[in-house]
Formats: C-alpha cells, structure tokens, sequence
C-alpha cells in the first residue's frame, strides 16, 4: 500500500516508483493473463506438501437443534467410537511430520460427543504432540467444568457461535430438542464463561428478510450484556437461497449498515490486507488439510461431510480423482474482467457457495480491502508515534 500527497494523486503518472513497483501498469496490459502467469509459476516453487498441519474433526453429526435452514438437513447421525477416536489421534500423530497441529471441531453439534474430543485430545498431549483447538458450536452444552477443561485440554482458543436474532426468535430458529428452556439466556451465559477464560468468541449473525429487522437490536443487547470484552467479535452473514437480484441488493445495504453499528460498538473484526499470493481457496485444495468423519472417512470440505470421501484412517489408499475434483475451478465469468479482487478471489467448482459471484459480493470484498487499508494505515501512524517518542526518551 502507498500513501500519496494531494500533489502526488494530481499527478499519479509522474512517480516512477508507481511505475516500477506495478502500481501503474500501461492502459491495454492484460492483468488476467499476468495474473494467471505468476499464479503458475508461483505453485511451482511450492514444496511438496509431505505432513498435514490442519485437521477438521467431525465427533458426530448429531446434533440438539433443529435449525430449519441447516445444510446437513436429512443426514442420518453418526456418532464416533472410542475406537475410531483412537485411530484418529494415530492417524494425527502419523500424519503431522514434526508440525504444530490446527484442530477444529465440527458437527452436527461437536459438544454432543465432547468425551470423543477429551479421548484424542488427552492422547495427544501423552504422546507430546503441540496442538491448539477452535470450535464451531450453537455453545448450548457448555457449562463452567467444559469451558475450564476446554482451555487445558482441549488447547481451545476460538468457539464460533451463531446467533439468529433476539430471544423469542433464537429459540424459534434453533429449536433445541430440550423442552421449557431459554436457550438463549443459556448461550449468552456460556459466551460469558468462555470469553471470561480468555477463549475467543465471534459471534455469526446469520440474517436473511425473516430476522434483519431485530439484529439491530441483538447487536445493542450483546453490547449492554458484554460492553467492551475483547475476547468478543461480531460478524453478520446472509444465510444461503436464491433471491431476486433487487432482495440481495437490500439486504446487503442493511447488513453493511449492521456492521457498521458491530463496529462502532467495538466488536468489529479486523480485516488484513493480504501479504501473499492467494493460491488456494480453503481447505478444500489444500494438500496440508484434511477433514475427518465420526467413522474415519477422510473428506475435503465439511459440506461434505458424507459423500465424496478420498479414503480412510485405516487404509494407505487415496482416491486421486476426488482429490483433484476439489482443485477444479470453474471458468471465468465476465465480471472477472473488470473485478478489483480478482488476484486475491479463488473459486472452486464444488463450492456451492463459491463458484458464482454477485454484484454485492464484489462490494463486500471492496469493502473489507478499504477496512483493512484503514487499518493498515492505523498501524503505521501508531508506530511511527511510538518511534518518535522513544527518539524523544532518547534525547532526553
């Protein structure tokens, strides 16, 4: 990122430096064939992946909420044995080279079998195997002994929680198989215990036409609950469906309105400007990631999570061609032309979430760019007052 003078922008194609470092390139340079060039030769120098680093672990696809908008809606539950617990700690132990291991528990509800998460995660500090655990999880069966035993044993750093608008419509919307209980008191009360710990918590607010008129109003109820806690972030999401082009051009205007009251709350999250090429979307076509079912199927994508399985914990053998339909992406579309994000955006054929693009995506992504230069900026003026200050402290 450069930072120019009024003088400077009046007169861009002066500076050579703009020209020299590629911020200024001539009118008809094709920057997709560029784009596409150093992409190629990048993955050249990539080593071989030999270990793998990130593991997403399913205990179960169990769950005790019946959320009527969740994709894995008709999967039939799947609990993980103890066995199958102890090979999957093998599997890691086996695997991980001499890396620190990222774990994530996924579900179902991955509380609902949390004795499987103490099974791997006690062998694996037996075995001294460095590790650190995050969380996707509706929070509802923590209690004050699981969040103490998630920090110590688990290695727990980061619980997402999804929050689907105020108390009424939460416990509408989850429909947790527990009859007469507030849920959503019980849940803003675990977020206490596991922020308390120092246990990351972001909180996703999934909206669509049905919830945006009070998240407004959850947003305000989180701040007088939670004030200024920092193991605390807040971040909005519109829940998956097909919509008229005009509902999504709405409903993204209110969801940037809604993050911009997250933010004035303090709870915003800080975007990054990006460092390094983006050569792979997620864990889906990364060779070092590796996502593993409650009955040991080894998958790519946790929207997969009982299908399109390349192989077993208890086998040598990999299935290659799923392997590579996961790297397939689709052909360019034309907004690729003229799209600002298009060096840093990877798409994937088999994400049903990933594959398209839509006008409001293109602004969020602008958007979270222009955050993130903010905030880039904000780091360069604090140090540079700290440097300025400890010069000062010097002389004196």
């Amino acid at each position: 990122m450069v930072l120019l003078c009024h003088e400077e922008a009046a007169n861009m194609t002066s500076q050579q430096e703009l020209v020299d470092n590629w911020f200024l390139v001539p009118e008809e340079h094709d920057d997709l064939k560029l784009c596409a060039q150093i992409r190629q030769m990048a993955a050249l120098f990539l080593p071989p992946a030999k270990n793998i680093k990130s593991y997403t672990i399913l205990p179960t696809t169990g769950c005790n909420a019946r959320c009527f908008y969740c994709y894995e809606k008709g999967t039939k539950p799947v609990t993980m044995t103890a066995d199958t617990a102890d090979k999957v700690s093998l599997y890691i132990r086996e695997h991980r080279g001499e890396e620190k291991v990222s774990i994530r528990w996924f579900g179902g509800e991955p509380l609902v079998n949390a004795k499987v998460i103490d099974r791997i995660c006690t062998d694996l500090k037996e075995h001294d195997v460095p590790f650190r655990s995050s969380m996707i999880s509706n929070g509802y069966l923590f209690d004050a002994d699981m969040v103490h035993r998630a920090k110590e044993l688990w290695q727990l750093k980061r619980v997402q929680i999804t929050l689907d608008g105020t108390g009424h419509t939460y416990n509408q919307v989850k429909a947790y198989v527990y009859k007469n209980v507030n849920a959503f008191e019980r849940v803003l009360r675990n977020i206490e215990l596991l922020t308390a710990e120092g246990i990351r918590v972001p909180i996703r607010l999934n909206v669509d036409h049905h919830n945006m008129g009070e998240m407004a109003q959850l947003v305000a109820l989180l701040h007088q609950r939670f004030g200024a806690n920092k193991s605390l972030s807040v971040y909005s999401r519109v829940l998956y469906g097909e919509r008229t082009q005009e509902e999504s051009a709405l409903l993204y205007e209110k969801r940037m309105q809604l993050e911009q009251q997250i933010a004035a709350n303090g709870y915003g999250q800080k975007q990054k400007l990006q460092k390094d090429i983006k050569l792979n979307c997620c864990m889906a076509d990364n060779d070092q990631s590796v996502m593993i079912s409650p009955s040991g199927y080894l998958g790519k994508c946790e929207h997969y999570i009982d299908r399109e399985f390349y192989g077993h914990i208890d086998s040598l053998e990999h299935n290659e061609t799923i392997l590579r339909k996961f790297k397939e992406r689709p052909a360019e579309i034309e907004a690729c032309a003229t799209c600002p994000c298009y060096p840093q955006c990877v798409r994937l054929t088999m994400c049903d979430n990933g594959w398209y693009c839509t006008p409001e995506r293109q602004k969020e992504r602008i958007y979270n760019t222009i955050e993130a230069m903010k905030n880039e900026y904000e780091l360069w003026l604090n140090k540079n007052e700290n440097d300025n200050e400890n010069d000062d402290e010097a002389e004196i």
